[in-house]
């Protein structure tokens, strides 16, 4: 409960911005897509720094998940290879924000990447700012079924929804 009061702020903005994500999807997905897009820009840039200058900072969502497994992974094998698994993990953060920019199949792949990175972290807890990571993987998981995608610059691909057919 101590976390939740130290991170109450970040908590209800982060819940806020992903819950409104979600409605974004559905409602204005380019205006989703670039939330999404600059989120994970700006994870990856922060990320990659603190691994390089203070890799050790990320020990400290051991004390922030309320999972076992999770806590052990951290203070084991993580503990041991910190700044390559955050450098690891801001490239790909980084991937997504370029899938994001991109069109059909390499848009997918990111939506597929936000979804499994949201849920990957949510049981990092308030850490995670759970419920918040599951909220952006819906968000994803909703622009990844629901409709065609061009590049991010050409807004009018939204004017008409276009509900993409996955068997195709």
């Amino acid at each position: 409960m101590d976390a939740l009061k130290q991170y109450l702020f970040p908590f209800l903005i982060s819940n806020l911005l992903c819950g409104r994500c979600v409605l974004a999807s559905l409602i204005k997905p380019l205006l989703a897509r670039i939330f999404l897009a600059l989120v994970f820009l700006w994870a990856g840039w922060v990320n990659s720094g603190y691994a390089i200058r203070n890799p050790a900072i990320y020990l400290e969502y051991k004390d922030l998940t309320p999972l076992p497994v999770y806590r052990e992974f951290i203070k084991g094998f993580f503990a041991l290879h910190t700044r390559m698994i955050v450098i690891m993990i801001a490239f790909f953060q980084f991937m997504i924000f370029i899938g994001m920019l991109t069109k059909n199949g390499w848009f997918r792949l990111a939506c597929l990447g936000g979804i499994i990175f949201g849920i990957a972290i949510a049981p990092l807890g308030i850490g995670s700012a759970f419920p918040a990571t599951l909220l952006m993987a819906w968000a994803f998981y909703i622009l990844f079924r629901k409709y065609g995608h061009d590049y991010i610059w050409k807004p009018k691909q939204y004017l008409m929804p276009v509900m993409h057919d996955p068997d195709k």
